[in-house]
């Protein structure tokens, strides 16, 4: 038992002890380090500033731009006469923008009176003549040729130029030299083409059921039989064709199937048409 506690103090005594050498451990000196090269370069421009800044002989207060107070006042009254003249001006902008309003607002209202006042333009619309209703003559006619008709062989009996011998001449020959003929009335073709019996190209018209009407030595023929042609309508061109000692027309009308004189009946035509037309100017 006693042994015991004899290694029981001397456990003791020696954690005392290395307790306490410990404690002296910590409280050693720690030896200063060399100051390195870097720090003593910050050093000296540190220094050099101080002593830039002693030369200057500026307040601290000049260099951090921090002004007096004399100077704050000073500051503040500009800055209340500067305000009080941008108020001003602003008042006298605010005036000249309203009079300016007030004049185009005037303006405007002087515009849209004189507009209410002027007499609104009709639109015009676009005038026509009445259309006038053509009426158709009662009768109409045109002569065979257009030139003045010359008869260069009348109708009757005759002796004929080539075979020498008399015989009846149903027609007449008109002068016309290759030129147009013309359908003297309306009517439709019955016959058209060349004549075996000595008559060469030719063409035959029936009007209104009761005229026939032969165009003959045509150098040219327009239409064919059963076709429609009018007063005037060139159906032809007279010519040298068939049994003829040179370009003419020969012209013939039969009245109900039996031949007629045509130069009685050209001149009945014609002063038909002249009375119809004294008629129509009365």
């Amino acid at each position: 038992m006693k042994l015991k506690r004899i290694k029981i103090l001397l456990a003791v005594f020696t954690f005392a002890g290395n307790l306490i050498s410990a404690q002296f451990n910590t409280l050693m000196p720690v030896q200063p380090k060399k100051e390195s090269q870097e720090y003593k370069k910050s050093a000296e421009t540190q220094e050099e500033n101080a002593a830039t800044l002693k030369k200057t002989k500026k307040p601290w207060i000049k260099i951090f731009n921090s002004p007096s107070r004399s100077d704050l006042k000073n500051e503040i009254d500009s800055l209340k006469i500067l305000i009080k003249d941008l108020g001003a001006k602003s008042s006298e902008k605010k005036s000249g923008y309203q009079k300016m309003k007030d004049s185009l607002l005037a303006l405007t209202m002087q515009r849209f009176k004189d507009q209410e006042q002027k007499p609104k333009k009709k639109q015009s619309l676009t005038k026509y003549d009445p259309v006038e209703e053509y009426e158709e003559p009662i009768s109409k006619i045109v002569m065979p040729v257009k030139n003045k008709m010359t008869i260069t062989s009348s109708y009757g009996t005759r002796t004929h130029p080539i075979f020498g011998t008399k015989k009846m001449h149903n027609g007449i020959d008109l002068k016309a030299s290759y030129e147009n003929v013309y359908s003297i009335m309306d009517g439709i073709v019955t016959a058209a083409g060349w004549d075996p019996k000595g008559g060469g190209n030719y063409m035959k018209v029936r009007h209104f059921n009761r005229f026939e009407t032969s165009y003959l030595h045509l150098s040219e023929i327009y239409y064919k039989p059963g076709e429609k042609v009018a007063a005037g309508y060139v159906i032809g061109r007279s010519g040298n064709s068939g049994n003829s000692t040179g370009p003419h027309l020969h012209f013939s009308v039969k009245e109900f199937g039996q031949s007629i004189n045509p130069a009685r009946f050209l001149n009945d035509l014609i002063k038909a048409n002249n009375l119809i037309a004294i008629y129509n100017e009365q």
